[in-house]
């Protein structure tokens, strides 16, 4: 039987867990303006931005000059709860994994309006046991989830 695994990281960001959600979930088109050197491209792959079965292709910069891509599928939104669910369905990456889902949550901080914490975690099945921990994935999302932070906090 195959074995899943979870790796999550809480980050402290400063701009509003509304903001962030929102750039998340509606207005992903923003983000490879933001994040350039990180995402120089998004566009719908099939469907639309805000529909749940909808995918994405995401362009990448993983640096040393190692382009890539991955195409998602946005699997669950949780409004009240401002939490986001994608599937990653194709890309270099999906040779590691037989499944690797991402999950965000964006979590208000107090009565601060200007700081959340948002918790973001991928669960994944490896293809074997030889197949790397997805850490750089993890921390790809991490910087990228800070630079929108900065971006969002100064607007």
């Amino acid at each position: 039987m195959a074995k899943m695994h979870k790796m999550e990281e809480k980050i402290e960001l400063k701009c509003s867990a509304e903001k962030i959600f929102e750039m998340l979930r509606a207005k992903q088109p923003d983000i490879p303006e933001l994040c350039s050197d990180k995402i120089p491209g998004i566009k719908v792959h099939q469907g639309d931005w805000l529909s749940v079965g909808s995918t994405r292709k995401w362009d990448l910069n993983m640096g040393e000059n190692q382009p890539t891509y991955f195409i998602d599928r946005l699997d669950a939104v949780d409004e009240e709860n401002m939490v986001i669910t994608r599937s990653v369905i194709d890309g270099e990456m999906m040779r590691h994994y037989k499944s690797l889902k991402v999950h965000g949550q964006a979590i208000p901080k107090g009565n601060d309006n200007n700081s959340c914490v948002m918790v973001f975690s991928l669960e994944y099945e490896k293809i074997d046991e030889d197949a790397p921990e997805p850490n750089y994935l993890l921390d790809f999302g991490v910087g990228v989830l800070k630079d929108l932070s900065h971006h969002l906090s100064s607007a």
